[in-house]
């Protein structure tokens, strides 16, 4: 009989030979790591049952995380059982009989135009001001996820339609088009790496730590932190600039639909929220602004 770190191995082979990224499968070790230490690993898998991911998910472990992390631990046994059902290893996903924390549902705080103004100049004060700017307008222009960002490779910048083809969640593409400015800071700080050519460097990334490695996400919240904290604005991670994107692009009448494709989003319901802050904005400046309102007639 095949034991939970059997199955765990080879799930993770499996994922590894689908070309997961190395990012969802750190994710999905980590809860993997969790419910190993709370039911032990050599636990055989079919003993496994509801009731037992019921406590799982009840337990310290994880009460004392995030909804959201809870929600990743659930979705990534659920995936594990998936796997492990397709496979004869079980008879039935035991995690879907276990319903997932409801998620929190935090305030969506955008960056005003003076934040951004200060976090750009606070690149001049850091060990390397063209790479910073250049990350600052790719996260401002794109929306992207902070692991899109730090997968990017040289290839995937297309300089003549001014594309960048991003692999996002699920392994899925899209094409996300920049601006000329965000085009220009990107091959600035390319030429500080000696590379005006890019047919040569096709397979380096786009992106780089100052030892020349890939930036990973960790590394850029780290970055980001220490701009935010050289400007003196509180909360500056990547997602944030997702979210100021969204919402300053439908504010300027953006298609909600095109913005769903350039997030990446398989579903309406975040944009949605975006839509919802986005309207308040315009509504509140139609109070401010109109005629009828300042004119007092």
């Amino acid at each position: 009989m095949s034991t939970l770190k059997d199955i765990i191995a080879q799930y993770i082979q499996s994922r590894r030979a689908s070309r997961y990224s190395e990012h969802t499968l750190q994710d999905y070790q980590n809860a993997f790591r969790l419910f190993s230490e709370f039911v032990g690993e050599d636990i055989v898998f079919e003993d496994i049952d509801v009731q037992t991911i019921t406590r799982f998910m009840a337990s310290e472990h994880v009460r004392r995380v995030s909804k959201k992390t809870a929600r990743n631990y659930h979705t990534a046994l659920s995936s594990l059982w998936t796997w492990a059902v397709e496979n004869g290893h079980a008879t039935i996903n035991v995690v879907r009989k276990v319903k997932p924390p409801k998620p929190e549902k935090r305030e969506i705080i955008p960056f005003s135009r003076d934040e951004i103004e200060k976090l750009l100049d606070a690149c001049m004060g850091s060990a390397n001001p063209q790479r910073d700017r250049a990350i600052l307008y790719l996260l401002l222009d794109t929306g992207m996820r902070a692991s899109e960002i730090g997968n990017l490779r040289i290839q995937d910048l297309n300089v003549y339609r001014r594309h960048i083809l991003v692999m996002g969640k699920g392994r899925k593409e899209r094409q996300v088009r920049i601006s000329e400015r965000t085009l220009q800071a990107i091959l600035e700080y390319l030429r500080t790496r000696g590379i005006s050519n890019l047919q040569k460097h096709f397979h380096a990334p786009l992106i780089t730590t100052h030892s020349g490695h890939q930036l990973d996400r960790n590394a850029l919240r780290l970055l980001l932190f220490r701009l935010g904290a050289r400007a003196g604005i509180p909360k500056v991670h990547p997602h944030r600039f997702r979210h100021t994107f969204a919402i300053t692009y439908l504010r300027n009448g953006g298609n909600i639909y095109t913005l769903q494709k350039i997030l990446g989003h398989t579903s309406l319901d975040m944009v949605k929220r975006y839509l919802k802050i986005a309207q308040i904005d315009i509504d509140r400046d139609h109070d401010k602004a109109s005629p009828v309102a300042n004119w007092k007639l």
